[in-house]
């Protein structure tokens, strides 16, 4: 049971993740003709598992890795996910948050969750927090809502399937890509 729950959040990530990517689309509307800023991901992983993963994306375009997320007003949430691509490992984080606005907020125990490269293992969240230093708004088209984010994110994760393996995950942002949707 604990390894659908695992297998049916991780397909949410995935969902989102795919949702959220942006096209690159040379006949834009918008007016906004501010250049892309470049998404910057550093996740550290320590205790039962250690890893260190450190990547930069120009123009938020996805190369080996990719991270973006998005923003449901009516449901309060923020997801943001982080992986190589193809996924080897992946991070993803699901936090309460009623707006696009700096601030902290605390991560949804069960639901953020880290897989190792090693593919047998998987972690939930038991506690942690995200904070927002940074949220500035790119353009709005209709109810969608582009934002670029900075801030860190830390919490405590539990391997469900061989308890107490627990492993703390720190890590730091700038620049990614926030799909709003009001």
């Amino acid at each position: 049971m604990k390894t659908s729950t695992f297998n049916l959040v991780l397909f949410a990530f995935a969902l989102a993740f795919l949702m959220a990517c942006k096209k690159d689309d040379n006949n834009n509307d918008d007016n906004n003709n501010n250049a892309l800023p470049d998404a910057v991901f550093s996740l550290n992983v320590s205790g039962a598992e250690s890893y260190t993963f450190n990547f930069t994306l120009p123009k938020n375009l996805a190369s080996d890795n990719a991270i973006n997320g998005s923003h449901q007003t009516s449901t309060k949430m923020l997801s943001m996910m982080a992986s190589s691509l193809p996924i080897t490992w992946q991070y993803g984080l699901i936090a309460d948050m009623n707006s696009m606005a700096k601030g902290t907020y605390n991560l949804k125990p069960g639901m953020s969750s880290f897989t190792s490269p090693s593919q047998t293992t998987g972690y939930f969240a038991v506690s942690g927090t995200i904070t927002i230093n940074k949220a500035e708004l790119y353009q709005s088209v209709s109810s969608i809502e582009d934002w670029f984010i900075d801030g860190t994110f830390s919490g405590t994760y539990q391997d469900t399937n061989t308890p107490p393996n627990e492993v703390t995950i720190t890590g730091s942002f700038s620049g990614v890509n926030i799909k709003a949707q009001q």
